[in-house]
Order: structure tokens, then sequence, then C-alpha cells
């Protein structure tokens, strides 16, 4: 059709009739919306995928396979993700119940299970932790150590999630216990520390490493007393870095001088003088953040923790990796009881290299993980050259200066030696031993220089020895009781070869389905026959006011049997303080100095182009 204005009227002076297309979009009528239609055995999948937390994208491929291809599915990934709403929305209202119902099941299998809400004067949960039996076995041996860090968007109510994470003896990271609170005050992390001691028997955690929060903090002073407290060290100059990008880009030079005082300074005096000293060169006395970080050095940079025990620990990575973890199969849409699903489901001959006796002890006496960062140590050796400097034992080791790759400021490290009167007493200026448990490339030189055929046992400490090797393992006793997930995983092999063979013809789908109703209600019979009373649960509260000035009043002592639900509310959905809705990916110095440039040359570029056009229009003129 085309339309002409005439005399202010518009007139229709060609109109073509005839379509330029097909009517219809080829085999794909079946998406008119009038075409569109779920099975129930594809409404059942998409509920179990749901109950799975498989992602919409995936549940498409799995149901266009079973279909035949996705030309044949008659809905598209939106229809899915609508129809996966509507079941999140049938347990609004009574996802507590069901986080409830979790935990007291738990509880029931397994009385070392530890659970506590925190409510408010309307019995609306405000704060939810929770630590199983796994959790309590390996804080018992390796919660010397921890790292605390909180995150948004990973539930429907934006209550942050708190992850309590420690690292096992192969060097991996474990869950202590998680939580969800509501917010982020002093008075809601003290209640989260004194549950998370509580369900621990009362033992405090030697060091914790968390970010910057002062609210954290603060809470850790009053109640983790006697824990030493590190913040994040990646977080804190991340943060230097983006305050100060022109500062880096304009002082060559300024970047390595940064990285090297903050990250190998071997004691504090030293790292006291160069900082001194580089805040002078470059003229950086009105800078405020360096002025800031001068002040918390104590929280943060490495020199001030070399004698305490962050094995392989500068950073919240760990706690930020069980974050993301989590983060993949939940989202901001989801209940807590999704949230509790994804929780259950997270849970080589050696050659010897160099043909020392060091080594081969090693091999046989650490775990795998910690016997490759052993060796990452070890192979540093050929890079060291060393020097007596008393016959009593003091040598002084330093990185050769031949190499391809060298240190920004060379540093001599001090090794000293005693081993008089039976005593195997090594010890270095950098205290690697005492920060990460293994002996440093600089003693393990000395100790090959000087032919020692064995590391004496007490520098293998207990945790990374392998299992058969502890001195002090315990047995745990084991439940001969089959589990839930062992069960489930026998029925549903056996289950799909006999739905395999009934799915061939029409008949056989049919004989099965009539099998599959008698023995529903045969299950039905012999379930309920089995199922005991009902069990009591109890919200752990402090004592009352007149016992305990300090009392929170907001935390209230409840006991209910299950069948009476009603009372327990969910939690309010918060503003969250967390990243924003649409993060934006860090980027470095480089590339940041990059994109400037090429936004000034396109400025430059679109201004020459306007000044040319302008000046066509002149002269035309």
């Amino acid at each position: 059709m085309v339309v002409k204005e005439e005399n202010g009227k518009r007139r229709i002076i060609r109109l073509e009739l005839d379509h330029n297309h097909p009517l219809h979009p080829g085999n794909r009528e079946q998406l008119f919306s009038g075409h569109k239609y779920m099975t129930e055995m594809e409404k059942e999948i998409i509920r179990t995928l749901n109950d799975n937390n498989i992602p919409t994208r995936q549940m498409i491929s799995i149901l266009s396979y079973l279909r035949g291809g996705v030309t044949t599915l008659p809905y598209k990934k939106k229809d899915v993700a609508n129809f996966r709403t509507k079941l999140n929305r049938v347990i609004t209202g009574s996802d507590m119940k069901e986080a409830l119902n979790y935990f007291t099941k738990k509880k029931t299998k397994d009385p070392s299970f530890f659970y506590k809400f925190d409510v408010d004067e309307h019995l609306r949960v405000k704060n939810i932790f929770w630590r199983d039996a796994e959790s309590l076995k390996y804080y018992a041996q390796y919660g010397d150590c921890v790292s605390f860090d909180t995150t948004y968007m990973t539930n429907r109510y934006n209550l942050p999630f708190a992850p309590f994470v420690g690292v096992i003896g192969h060097g991996h990271t474990c869950l202590f216990g998680c939580a969800f609170i509501c917010d982020e005050t002093i008075e809601t992390f003290k209640w989260l520390f004194e549950a998370f001691i509580e369900s621990m028997g009362g033992k405090h955690p030697a060091t914790i490493i968390t970010d910057q929060d002062a609210t954290m903090k603060s809470a850790i002073q009053q109640i983790l007393t006697g824990t030493k407290h590190r913040n994040c060290l990646f977080h804190i100059k991340t943060k230097c870095y983006n305050k100060n990008l022109k500062c880096f880009a304009s002082n060559e030079g300024l970047p390595e001088e940064f990285e090297d005082i903050v990250g190998n300074s071997l004691t504090v005096q030293e790292f006291e003088n160069l900082w001194t000293k580089m805040i002078a060169d470059y003229k950086l006395e009105a800078n405020k953040y360096f002025n800031k970080m001068w002040e918390m050095r104590e929280r943060f940079i490495p020199v001030y923790f070399k004698d305490d025990f962050f094995p392989f620990l500068q950073t919240t990575a760990r706690s930020e990796s069980t974050n993301a973890r989590f983060k993949n199969n939940v989202g901001p849409t989801y209940n807590i009881t999704s949230f509790l699903k994804e929780y259950e489901r997270i849970k080589t001959p050696k050659q010897m290299e160099f043909g020392y006796g060091i080594e081969l002890q090693a091999m046989e006496m650490y775990n795998r993980n910690i016997f490759s960062k052993f060796m990452n140590e070890l192979r540093a050796t050929p890079r060291l050259s060393y020097k007596e400097l008393e016959p009593q034992g003091h040598y002084e080791v330093w990185e050769k200066k031949n190499q391809v790759h060298s240190r920004h400021r060379t540093r001599k490290y001090i090794v000293v030696t005693d081993l008089t009167g039976g005593r195997d007493d090594y010890s270095c200026i950098c205290s690697k031993f005492s920060k990460d448990g293994i002996l440093c490339s600089h003693i393990l030189k000395i100790m090959v220089e000087t032919e020692v055929p064995k590391i004496p046992e007490k520098y293998i400490i207990e945790r990374w020895r392998k299992k058969e090797k502890k001195m002090n393992q315990k047995i745990l006793a084991t439940s001969t009781e089959t589990n839930d997930i062992l069960r489930f995983n026998i029925l549903s092999r056996e289950a799909t070869q006999l739905t395999s063979k009934g799915a061939k013809k029409d008949e056989a789908m049919q004989y099965l389905l009539e099998e599959f109703k008698r023995i529903g209600k045969n299950l039905e019979n012999i379930l309920s026959s089995t199922n005991t009373e009902p069990t009591e649960i109890t919200a752990i509260a402090p004592p009352p006011a007149q016992e305990n000035e300090n009392t929170n009043e907001s935390q209230l002592e409840y006991r209910q049997p299950l069948e009476d639900e009603s009372n327990i509310q969910d939690p309010l959905t918060i503003k969250k303080k967390g990243r924003p809705e649409k993060p934006k990916r860090w980027k470095a110095m480089v590339e940041q100095e990059r994109e400037k440039t090429k936004a000034k040359a396109k400025k430059k570029a679109k201004k020459a182009e306007t000044s040319s056009k302008n000046l066509k229009l002149i002269q035309t003129q």
C-alpha cells in the first residue's frame, strides 16, 4: 500500500492485496497460540527438572530430544519458563514450613545436625543457620582457619547468603556451615557467630579472613575473642587500583613498586620503610586512599600475618567460589527450599623428579594436592644461591641474578638451623611454614645442599598428611542404614530400564502405567504402616530477660508440633546491598586506558566529520 499526501489530505494511490510471504511459517504452525500444548508427562518432567534446579535452556534440550527435535516441540522456552514460575508460586507463603520440615527430617536422621532460626515478634523469619554432620567433622580437624563472606541474589527474598568455609587436608574447600541473614548489622552478625560457635561445641577458630565490612569486624571482636582477624588483600588492592587509575598510569614503575612492597616484604620494618620511601618518591602524600591503606596496614598486609596460620589464603576467594557454585544453579527468583536442595548436592601413581630423600618422604606422607605445592617449592631450589654466614647454622639465600624472569627487587632470606643436642630446628625469615604449614624453598635449598636425608616429623603437620599417615586419626562410626539418595539412585536405574522398554509400544506403555498405579497403592500402604509419630521442633533462644539483661527481644522461644506450622512466616524481601542487577566486569588498567583512547579518537573523528559537512554546506550556499 502506497499513501500520498495532497492538499493536506492523504490518498491511497496503490494497493496490493496479494501476500508477498507464506501465510504460515512452514512446519512451525504448532507455535501459534491455539496450537500450543504441553502434555501431563512433559509437565511432570519439567517439575522433576525444576526440583533439581536444571536451567530452562537445558530443559528445552531434553524435551526436544524426547519429542524428536526442536521443530516438533509445540511450545517455546518462554512457555517452559512460565510453567516453572507457576510451580515456584505453589509454595509461596509456605517456604519456611518446607525448610522447617527439611531441617526436622535431617535432625531425625542425624542427631548431630544443627539448625537455628531467628524470628521477630510476628514469628517472621529473620535469620537461618544450619550445619550438618560432615561440617562438624571437618571443623574438628580443620577449623583453625575460617573464610567468611556474604553474597546476594541467591533467593527471592534478597537475603544475603553467608557460608563459613575452610581448607581440608587435601587443600580443597569445605563448608563448615551456611546461613541466610536479614541484614548486615552488628546484632545480626553477633547472632550468626554465636550460632556458629554453639553448633561447633564452643570451639573458636584461630584465624578468620573476611572483607572490610565494619559491622562484621565489630561482631568478630565481640564474639570471636582470641581469633586473629584479617581482611581480604585482593579487594583492597582492587579498590586501590580503581580509585588511583590515573595515578598508576601516569607514574611509570609505581605499579611494580606497589606490588613488590605489598606482596614481598619480609619484615614489618622493611615494609614500612619501603612504603614511606614510595610515598615520598612518587609524591603521594596527599593521596587519600594510600593514606587510608597505611592506617589500616595491620589488617591486610601479608607481612603482618606471616606467623599466623592462613593455609594458602590471602583473599576470600574460597568463599566467593563457594558462592559462585551455588549461584550456578540457584538465582534471585528461587525460594529457600530450592537452595537447600542445591546444598545437598555440593558436597595416579607418583614418580620422583629429583630423587632426594626429602622428596620421597614428602611423596609418602603428603596427600596429592599438598605434595604438588611442596614440589613447587622444591623445584624453586635450583634457582637459588646460598652462603653460610656462621658455622653454627646461619645461612643467606637469594635468587640467582641470571634468571629470565627476575623479581622487581632482589631480597636475601636468612635461614637459621639448630642441629645441636638432637634438635632439628629450621626457620626462615619468610615464615612460610607458620603461614602455610609447609617448608619454604629457602629451607629446602639448605636441606638439599647440606644433604639432609629426611624432613623432621614436626615439619610435616597432621593436617596435610595422607589419611593412613595421620598420627592421631580418629575412627568415625559409620551407619549401615541406606541413604535416601542411594536408594533413589538404585530405584532410578531399575525404573529407567523398564520405562525404556515400555516406551517402544503403546500396549507396553499402558501395561506399565497400570502396574505403576498398582505398585503406588501398595507403597502407600507400606509407608503409612511404618510412619512414626510427628516430632516436635525447637528454636533455640537466649534465656529469659531476668537472667540475661542483654537478651535480644526479637529472639523468641517457641515449641510447636509439625501439624501446627501455620504460625511461622516467610521472611520479608529486603533491599539488597550487594552487586547491581547488571554487574559490570572489572577491567584492567591497560584495558581501561585503551578504551579511553578509542573514545577520544572516535570523538575527534566525529568532530572532524561534522566540521567537514558544515564546510561543504557553506560552500554550496
